[in-house]
């Protein structure tokens, strides 16, 4: 079985995306062999009240069986943030809570991203970074969002010893200071940006963390999943 731990729904706003529908996206990645994935909404980034593309997301995999994985998206800037994470994962079971700060205008590391992630520890559950959807030298002049930094990522994983966290579309991760910073075996990281043979970045993570850091991700449909499935 292959889980893909890295792909979106919804409409992107600054390119079309092929496969983004919900039932476009499952019935692509069944046709390249992969069994289930997790899928968190780009609506949920872009809308001005972020859990309501999680209702939306919601309702969209409950069409499709088991086999997308909904992620509920999390703005601790938008009043109300609290009940809304709440309702995602005791009403509708959402177990992977992603956090956004680069789009919702908040640090890892400020109030905002103290709380959100003293919070998601709380309930026990693992946080989904993603440190960019695109390339920055491709983007579109009103996407300003910047990629999340390492030091940031480091910086949360030493103030939330018991958190987990789920890395997907990162590059330039160095396994020695992942592990300097506790995440040895509360770390999970996907390959869709990183290099087997090239760099090796993928095995030097695994001399790091061991083998079961590392996760099948696709970043789709973003980018085609082809690379991933020959990684």
């Amino acid at each position: 079985m292959i889980i893909d731990v890295n792909a979106s729904v919804g409409h992107y706003p600054f390119r079309q995306l092929p496969h983004g529908a919900p039932e476009k996206l499952a019935a692509h990645l069944a046709h390249h062999g992969i069994d289930r994935a997790l899928v968190s909404s780009l609506h949920a980034v872009f809308y001005r009240d972020a859990h309501r593309g999680n209702e939306e997301l919601w309702a969209a995999v409950r069409a499709q069986g088991s086999r997308l994985i909904p992620v509920a998206t999390v703005n601790p800037t938008y009043v109300g943030w609290e009940r809304d994470l709440d309702e995602a994962v005791e009403r509708w079971g959402m177990r992977v809570i992603t956090l956004v700060p680069e789009h919702h205008g908040y640090a890892l590391n400020d109030a905002h991203g103290r709380a959100a992630l003293e919070r998601i520890a709380r309930l026990g559950l693992p946080v989904l970074l993603r440190q960019r959807f695109e390339d920055r030298r491709q983007r579109h002049a009103w996407d300003r969002a910047e990629d999340l930094t390492v030091t940031a990522l480091l910086e949360a994983a030493r103030a939330h010893p018991t958190l987990k966290f789920l890395l997907v579309n990162w590059a330039g991760l160095d396994g020695a200071r992942l592990a300097a910073a506790g995440l040895k075996g509360r770390c999970l990281i996907d390959f869709a940006r990183l290099q087997v043979v090239f760099r090796s970045e993928v095995p030097k993570l695994i001399e790091a963390l061991g083998v079961e850091a590392i996760a099948f991700g696709s970043h789709a449909p973003f980018d085609y999943v082809g690379p991933s499935l020959v990684k």
